[in-house]
């Protein structure tokens, strides 16, 4: 295994890097408060003149999610932009349906209907009536998987494609783990069916921020998140260092309060997905 360096505070490290692309679930919050030593962290690296991208596969549009962190109290001088899984959906749709007066099955809850607003389509309820399906996950947080087999059944039967908003298979709101679209996705991929993901770990969300910046020294990045599967194999991928933060989903595998036990490097080796770095949580 790769040398991973536990650390305790983020400004031991800071000094080798100029842009933070940061997950927010987890990371920031936990989908209804910030994390106590965030705004610290922020502050501190904006007067080191860092760049700060949050980077989410929240199925939301990025204005959405911002307005969101300002909810939170996190101000929108303190970040450069949010760069969203939901953006890039919405993005790809836009461009693939724009003269096309397409039947969308949407799976998700009403809060995720923005991310169809804007398109060219006819939205329907039922698989047989659909050309696509527009999955932003469980239409309630306590939802079970066993809840969307027979909808994600009639769909496959019918062919449709999927596009899956957010990749991630659970997330914690609260203290309590909740199923995310990847998590209906990756049912209806084993069973034969088409898939398309947009969001970390697959290339486009990537993309669009490289373009949005205007350096691409990949040496100067530091990718931070909770999920190895997702935050960590993106940065992998991109050749980019990466934090993970063991206190969000993984956090199972911490030995207490603010310790990270060695089941963390076993669940590493396990998925051969590398961080440079793992904290406990993000602080200065």
């Amino acid at each position: 295994m790769k040398d991973i360096n536990i650390i305790n505070k983020i400004s031991v490290i800071e000094k080798d890097y100029s842009l933070f692309l940061i997950d927010l679930w987890g990371v920031i919050h936990n989908g209804i408060k910030i994390f106590p030593e965030i705004l610290e962290v922020l502050r501190n690296l904006q007067k080191k003149k860092k760049e700060i991208i949050f980077i989410t596969n929240a199925p939301r549009r990025a204005l959405v999610i911002e307005n969101q962190l300002t909810e939170f109290g996190i101000d929108r001088k303190l970040y450069s932009r949010v760069i969203s899984s939901g953006e890039i959906t919405w993005r790809y749709l836009f461009e693939k349906f724009r003269d096309k007066n397409v039947n969308i099955l949407h799976i998700g809850p009403p809060r995720d209907n923005h991310l169809i607003e804007g398109l060219s389509y006819k939205k329907v309820s039922i698989p047989e009536e659909a050309e696509i399906i527009v999955n932003t996950g469980p239409w309630g947080d306590n939802d079970k998987l066993e809840n969307y087999k027979n909808i994600l059944d009639q769909s496959l039967k019918n062919k449709l494609p999927m596009i899956c908003s957010n990749p991630d298979k659970e997330v914690i709101r609260g203290d309590k783990f909740m199923i995310c679209a990847g998590k209906l996705a990756e049912y209806y991929e084993e069973k034969g069916g088409a898939v398309k993901y947009f969001g970390k770990p697959y290339p486009e969300i990537y993309s669009h921020i490289f373009k949005s910046i205007n350096f691409i020294n990949k040496k100067k990045i530091l990718v931070i998140g909770d999920s190895l599967e997702n935050d960590i194999k993106g940065a992998n991928l991109q050749k980019c260092d990466s934090l993970l933060v063991s206190n969000g989903i993984h956090r199972e595998f911490n030995n207490g309060v603010g310790k990270i036990s060695k089941n963390i490097y076993n669940l590493i080796a396990l998925k051969k997905i590398y961080p440079n770095f793992i904290s406990y949580n993000l602080s200065w």
